[in-house]
């Protein structure tokens, strides 16, 4: 007798969406954390500063990419499920980061070691185009009409906790590895490690349903065409609202490990602690981020994040150069309330401002054209201002000026708490 087939519980559904977003950033955060270490092995320069930044921009050339890997896996969610979608964009997503683990380094292979370096993020940034978009789409799209705010923002989570993965095995390595041994072999072993989020995700997705407003798609066209035409408009107000996202989160989450280490009363390892600290306070505030734009709707949360963003970066900024390490701790806190007030509302905002016939596609393409331009270009740029600028400061008007530009988008963007979602 056939056994009967369960429906999936909200816990598989959650998992099985987020342990991509987990493996996604969990090499990101590793990449930041090690950035200062990937500079010396695979850019060696007699300049330090221009060896970080040749890092940086290896860092941020996996994002000129992204784009194409948005439109590939946005036209396959919209076409051919989004269950599909998501399945494949883990299993390309997990060979370039267990590449990086095995990469010789500079002093093995000569200008190979950059270039191969350069490739594999090119790679990853074509497989996890549409990783973050599905994602969203999905968790949305399953989720009660009251409560798509709350369970969208749980793709967020994926992320906090794949940074804050990152950010302790990091931490963890360097901690029980010497430093001649962590420039050696040590700092391989977390690359490597990922590994084991992918068997675990293919997995999980595998048993997910069918998203229902893929079921229930009634064009047939090119989805991607059919946004452009239709839903431009969208995805221009989609493209300002996510300026001040692909900044603010790039420069508090991926670039201040890097930056704080460098500030007098400060070291790489009490970076990582206040970072590892910040993520915890994250993966709680975004939940509840979410949960309010539920109740006092999605435009209230992100313009009171964006006001802050706007008036206290650059005064932050400021008190960072000068702060004991418990002040530094609390500015840090601050821009991680306001983060969190922003990004939990994005995947709700994000799905609802397009049909779910073009959904995918159109969130896909604008939410990595966005991270090409702004997110990953952004501890490049953030680098470049204080060394071109000579102040260190200097970051904190970069995020004011995004936040500047979301908040008009944001004062004539209409609500979409009630907006259908299928």
């Amino acid at each position: 007798m056939k056994k009967p087939v369960l429906p999936p519980s909200d816990g598989m559904i959650l998992g099985g969406n987020l342990v991509g977003n987990v493996l996604e950033w969990y090499d990101f955060a590793l990449y930041g954390s090690f950035a200062t270490l990937f500079a010396r092995l695979f850019f060696p320069s007699g300049n330090p500063f221009l060896a970080l930044l040749e890092t940086f921009g290896a860092f941020a050339i996996g994002y000129v990419t992204r784009p194409i890997g948005g439109l590939f896996f946005g036209h396959i969610g919209d076409t051919g499920g989004r269950k599909t979608a998501l399945i494949m964009s883990i299993l390309l997503m997990s060979i370039p980061t267990a590449l990086i683990g095995i990469l010789p380094t500079y002093q093995q292979a000569g200008m190979l070691s950059p270039m191969l370096l350069i490739l594999l993020r090119v790679l990853q940034g074509i497989a996890i185009g549409g990783e973050f978009s599905l994602v969203m789409s999905f968790l949305v799209e399953t989720a009660p009409d009251h409560r798509r705010g709350y369970r969208g923002s749980y793709a967020l989570v994926g992320v906090a906790g794949g940074i804050l993965m990152g950010t302790l095995a990091a931490l963890a390595t360097s901690t029980v590895i010497s430093e001649p041994d962590l420039s050696r072999w040590g700092w391989r072993l977390p690359f490597l490690m990922g590994l084991l989020l992918t068997g675990a995700g293919v997995f999980l997705r595998r048993h997910l349903p069918e998203s229902p407003a893929f079921r229930m798609r009634e064009n047939r066209g090119i989805p991607v065409l059919e946004a452009f035409r239709g839903h431009w408009k969208n995805m221009l107000q989609g493209f300002g609202f996510l300026i001040t996202n692909s900044i603010a989160f790039y420069t508090v989450v991926v670039y201040q490990p890097s930056y704080l280490s460098t500030l007098p009363s400060m070291n790489v390892r009490s970076a990582l602690e206040v970072q590892m600290i910040s993520l915890v306070l994250l993966l709680f505030l975004i939940p509840l981020s979410g949960h309010l734009s539920d109740w006092v709707g999605r435009r209230p949360v992100t313009i009171l994040s964006a006001s802050g963003f706007l008036l206290f970066s650059p005064v932050i900024y400021r008190q960072f150069q000068v702060g004991t390490p418990l002040s530094i701790m609390g500015g840090q806190i601050f821009f991680i309330v306001l983060l969190s007030l922003y990004i939990g509302p994005l995947p709700s905002l994000m799905s609802e401002i397009f049909p779910s016939s073009v959904r995918c596609s159109a969130l896909s393409f604008t939410y990595n054209l966005n991270l090409a331009i702004f997110g990953g270009t952004t501890p490049l740029v953030a680098t470049w201002l204080s060394h071109h600028f000579h102040d260190r400061t200097a970051v904190g008007g970069y995020l004011s000026g995004g936040a500047l530009i979301s908040l008009i988008i944001l004062i004539y963007l209409e609500e979409t708490r009630f907006k259908p979602i299928r």
